[in-house]
């Protein structure tokens, strides 16, 4: 099983320039296996004759690589201390340093569960007030798939279980079986493709340079090995504005590297502060 795999992603290296080095095996084997089943569950080695036979496929294989499946509000006390103790605390700082502009940047956002999540604490923290900040939202993802679904803004029941009953009838239309996010914040999030394993970049084209005072990346860096990690990391911590604030997953964990450029905020949450 292990060779027919290792061919499939050897075909995708020499056609597609999709360097696989640096991902964890076995989660490019359960993602080369559900793509198996999702045609119908086919042998490994008719699904590569297929790969090699059909030109979008090997694109569409990719973007299943890079899907992270969330839910709004992932992890409710990230989120609850986000809302209770590193808003305000942004606020606080650029209202002492007379500045009006807040940068935000969800980096690996899926379906923009996660964006959407912390465009709503925002808009619940400012009120009415929200109209004397301007807040520059970015949200980015590798899969154009997921990025489509996100400006679409329509999910499912599985991904609304943490999202409270006021943020509910505030922020969302109810179908049938569906909840679409409303107009006004679908508009306060700019949505685009980025590669985080891009070399020559270090944050979005849209938002011209880094400088974020919030940068979220959360249940990404899980699928990396070492060196990628280190990679994206490093590029994470040249976006960050100074002081600024990054937001991983709750099973990523920090090189000795970066524990000195990243203060640790909370002792429950992978929250960090640059120094």
């Amino acid at each position: 099983m292990k060779n027919i795999h290792l061919k499939i992603l050897d075909f995708l290296k020499s056609e597609r320039n999709f360097d696989y080095s640096g991902y964890h095996f076995a989660m490019l084997e359960r993602r080369i296996q559900n793509r198996i089943i999702h045609l119908g569950s086919i042998t490994p080695e008719a699904y590569f004759e297929y790969l090699q036979n059909n030109p979008g496929e090997p694109t569409l294989l990719i973007e299943n690589f890079m899907i992270n499946v969330s839910h709004f509000f992932r992890d409710p006390l990230s989120f609850e201390l986000l809302a209770r103790v590193i808003i305000p605390t942004i606020v606080a700082s650029k209202l002492r340093s007379n500045e009006h502009s807040i940068r935000i940047w969800s980096a690996g956002c899926a379906y923009g569960e996660e964006a959407y999540s912390v465009a709503m604490l925002f808009n619940e923290y400012f009120g009415a007030e929200m109209v004397h900040f301007n807040l520059d939202f970015f949200a980015t993802d590798f899969d154009s798939r997921a990025i489509e679904k996100a400006k679409q803004g329509t999910y499912n029941s599985t991904s609304m279980k943490e999202v409270k009953h006021g943020l509910l009838k505030k922020y969302f239309t109810e179908g049938d079986g569906s909840y679409t996010i409303i107009p006004d914040l679908k508009m306060s999030i700019q949505f685009s493709t980025y590669d985080l394993l891009h070399k020559n970049s270090y944050a979005p084209t849209e938002s011209i340079f880094g400088d974020f005072d919030l940068v979220l990346c959360r249940n990404v860096l899980i699928y990396f090995n070492q060196e990628f990690q280190k990679l994206i990391l490093n590029k994470l911590l040249k976006s960050l504005a100074p002081k600024g604030v990054i937001m991983l997953g709750e099973s990523e964990v920090l090189g000795d590297s970066f524990r000195e450029k990243l203060r640790q905020i909370s002792k429950y949450a992978k929250i960090f502060e640059k120094k």
